[in-house]
């Protein structure tokens, strides 16, 4: 087992959430290895990390030894933190590592792709962390999170679409439904959540609800529910007015700004 004085590897996906992890884990006394994915992380990384070794996505012999240096740091815990789009299991480009490592799942969907990382990592001593070790602050507990309340027509919207979203996780599909008038508009796939809430945007027009769950078995180590600006850009942008999340499995980034932004326009709710 690791220790609060060992340094944490961070595999850095896109979005601000690996930044974020980084600062907090570095504020507990962690030193912070990070592996950033060229194309795919936020260049900000670099100045969030005490160290950063840039990868191209598939390059797993580059992977590889860069868990052999790791494991000469002294590193036995990572986290894996920020977005890796699935389609992304589609570009396999390189020595072939990659799609022999996809066509030995049984499965392509998120949880088989990120446990052979985690399988991968616990193979060389490695442990794999929440990647909400760090991200206590950033959790909401129950009710309204940012903007204005549900009225009764949202709520009734909400509660058509919660059990739907379970469904939808419990297949490892997507985590995000939006329903209008008790009706389902559009379910996440690969394309993610800003997509799909555009993607019901065009179908239905303004006044959607957005749902956006865990899993029924949500792992914590990977593909944790993440809310941010971007998320309410989205929204706004289609005519979405509320937006409701799990509370205490949810990340939820910006709750100022959110709030600020979303103002008596649209609700972010956590139940």
């Amino acid at each position: 087992m690791g220790s609060s004085s060992s340094p944490l590897g961070l595999i850095a996906g896109a979005t601000q959430m690996p930044r974020i992890v980084a600062q907090e884990a570095r504020a507990a006394d962690r030193t912070v290895l990070a592996a950033a994915i060229r194309g795919i992380t936020d260049v900000g990384i670099d100045g969030c990390a005490d160290e950063v070794r840039w990868l191209d996505w598939s390059d797993l012999p580059g992977f590889f030894a860069l868990l052999q240096d790791w494991q000469g740091a002294g590193v036995s815990e990572a986290i894996m933190a920020g977005k890796v789009e699935q389609q992304r299991m589609y570009d396999r480009d390189g020595d072939g590592a990659m799609e022999e490592l996809i066509e030995g799942l049984p499965t392509g969907h998120t949880d088989e792709l990120l446990g052979a990382v985690a399988n991968v990592l616990s193979g060389v001593g490695i442990e794999l962390l929440d990647s909400t070790r760090y991200l206590g602050d950033y959790m909401p507990g129950a009710g309204i999170v940012a903007g204005r309340s549900f009225d009764e027509r949202e709520l009734a919207d909400v509660e058509h679409g919660w059990a739907i979203a379970k469904d939808l996780g419990r297949h490892d599909i997507g985590q995000t439904v939006v329903v209008k008038e008790r009706a389902v508009v559009a379910l996440e796939g690969m394309e993610g959540t800003d997509a799909c809430i555009a993607r019901a945007g065009d179908l239905a027009g303004p006044g959607c609800v957005v749902v956006k769950v865990s899993k029924p078995d949500q792992d914590l180590r990977f593909d944790v529910p993440v809310i941010g600006r971007g998320t309410v850009d989205a929204m706004q942008a289609a005519g979405a007015t509320g937006l409701a999340f799990e509370a205490g499995t949810t990340v939820v980034f910006d709750r100022e700004e959110l709030d600020r932004v979303a103002g008596e326009t649209l609700g972010l709710l956590a139940r």
